[in-house]
């Protein structure tokens, strides 16, 4: 092969590549366009909603969610953008925890303790925000952590509460467990034999309870006392919380994010 026909075929591979890259960023963008439009109407809705946007925002976001997979898989966004809605939608749900069950099937009881939720969505909200933060990674890995750690508490602390619930049943042969609460990943169905029973949590971590037992257990911690510590974290992480931790230097900002999930 001569040096002129190989400088042609270089040329020409760099040109189809540059072509290719050019029609997929082009696609791309297109799909990033598609996308902003089609979840534009989440920005639209704050705060505590009213009975008639809730049954509005539940109707979009089903509508959404029955999309098939091999379209949705078209609908992306940049990483950013993504935390964005992510931090946003969670925000609305920690306002608005009724709106998970709404679209249920079967639906959630009327009774269900959605207090658990507004938590877990708080928590969630945060770490997306957290993402997004002008923040060192070792500082966001380690209020990521905290975070995380407190969504291990939430579950422990509910599923012992439903441990309690259970407790607390008529002693029968067979009856029906209580409702389902958040964090309980798996537990025997309707007439459930009295004796050992078996729940397993969201972390797949594995609980015993011993029905025939007459010693009672106490909580790990004040559902409560856990509660106020995750409102207390979220209305104190706002974006200008997250603006001032950025303008720290490390020690400072490694001592007041300590601070910060320091239990009073």
């Amino acid at each position: 092969m001569n040096k002129k026909r190989a400088l042609f075929i270089g040329i020409l591979g760099i040109a189809l590549l540059c072509v290719g890259f050019s029609f997929w960023y082009t696609q791309r963008q297109a799909n990033y366009t598609k996308t902003r439009e089609l979840f534009a109407p989440i920005y639209e809705y704050s705060g505590r909603l009213t009975p008639e946007e809730q049954k509005r925002f539940s109707e979009f976001t089903h509508s959404i969610m029955n999309v098939e997979l091999s379209v949705a898989k078209k609908y992306v966004l940049p990483k950013r953008e993504m935390l964005q809605l992510e931090a946003h939608s969670m925000t609305l749900y920690r306002n608005n925890p009724e709106l998970m069950f709404m679209s249920s099937d079967p639906p959630f009881p009327a009774r269900t303790d959605v207090e658990p939720y507004r938590r877990y969505f708080s928590l969630l909200a945060l770490i997306a925000k957290t993402e997004l933060a002008d923040l060192p990674t070792d500082s966001r890995k380690s209020i990521i952590s905290h975070l995380d750690t407190l969504g291990k508490r939430l579950t422990k602390n509910s599923v012992e509460v439903y441990i309690q619930e259970i407790r607390d049943m008529p002693s029968r042969p067979r009856q029906k467990l209580p409702t389902m609460r958040f964090g309980v990943a798996s537990a025997p169905g309707e007439d459930a034999k009295r004796g050992v029973i078996q729940i397993t949590d969201m972390y797949e971590n594995v609980y015993e309870v011993d029905l025939d037992a007459s010693t009672d257990t106490e909580m790990t911690e004040d559902t409560t006392e856990l509660y106020a510590e995750i409102d207390r974290i979220f209305e104190t992480l706002t974006d200008a919380e997250f603006q001032r931790l950025s303008d720290l230097n490390k020690a400072d900002r490694s001592a007041e994010i300590e601070k910060l999930f320091l239990f009073p």
